[in-house]
């Protein structure tokens, strides 16, 4: 199967490779990752592709894609999307960030980690230098995540696993950075280097949890619910009443 940018996100594709936004969704939650076929396209999700098309020279196609962005009544942007514009001004108006920027545009190769099939799709890539990802972040600072405590605005998101499946596809050890921008207001910016002992890090977390999720996947095991995300919110189902000191810890 040749991946194009058009099939990229395909069933056939999603079924044939693993990619980091599969890992990344089997993390959190294998039951929502093997059966939450809707569509996820709320807000913020739409705030950071608005910006993607933006820099991948899109934006008009975006915009004729989603006319939810749209207010109905006066045809303007709604406020989050006049607040992206916003964004992409401040991150255009950095040299720095524009360095990091420019390369190759959504580049995708394809490749094997632990023996299994995975793709990529790099949003900036400079052969033999590095390789970029652009993304949107609620803010900078440390936030709390489930099973872990305080951990760094990217980690949050698996954001260093990520790149470090763009970094062994990409096979040749290249540096790896976020580009990031903000949704405060005033937006921050921030060009963010992941480390290499943390990338060899995230390899080596992924090869001892990658034979179970591609277990999963393949509907040889069972796929447990995490109990949290909207998925398992929208699935459960009441048994019996629930001892309120069980409610101490929930959702964290």
């Amino acid at each position: 199967m040749k991946l194009t940018k058009k099939n990229y996100f395909s069933p056939a594709a999603n079924k044939k490779y693993w990619s980091a936004s599969q890992v990344k969704a089997f993390l959190r939650c294998p039951a929502a990752a093997m059966n939450d076929t809707e569509p996820a396209t709320n807000t913020a999700l739409l705030v950071g592709s608005y910006v993607d098309a933006w820099f991948d020279k899109t934006l008009p196609a975006f915009k004729e894609q989603h006319p939810e962005i749209f207010n109905k009544r006066t045809g303007e942007l709604k406020a989050e999307y006049q607040k992206a514009d916003e964004m992409i001004k401040r991150a255009n108006s950095d040299k720095l960030f524009r360095e990091y920027t420019r390369g190759r545009k959504q580049v995708i190769k394809t490749g094997t980690i632990g023996g299994l099939p995975f793709k990529i799709k790099m949003d900036f890539y400079r052969k033999g230098e590095r390789i970029v990802d652009l993304k949107t972040a609620r803010d900078l600072k440390p936030a709390y995540k489930r099973d872990e405590g305080q951990v760094t605005f990217a980690d949050l998101w698996d954001w260093p696993l990520q790149m470090a499946i763009y970094q062994a596809i990409e096979g040749n050890g290249l540096p790896c950075f976020l580009a990031v921008v903000t949704k405060e207001d005033p937006p921050d910016l921030a060009v963010v280097e992941i480390p290499q002992n943390i990338l060899d890090a995230e390899i080596s977390r992924l090869l001892d949890v990658l034979p179970r999720l591609d277990a999963m996947k393949q509907g040889i095991i069972p796929a447990p619910r995490c109990e949290c995300c909207a998925y398992c919110r929208r699935t459960k189902k009441l048994t019996e009443p629930a001892p309120l000191p069980s409610f101490i810890d929930y959702g964290l």
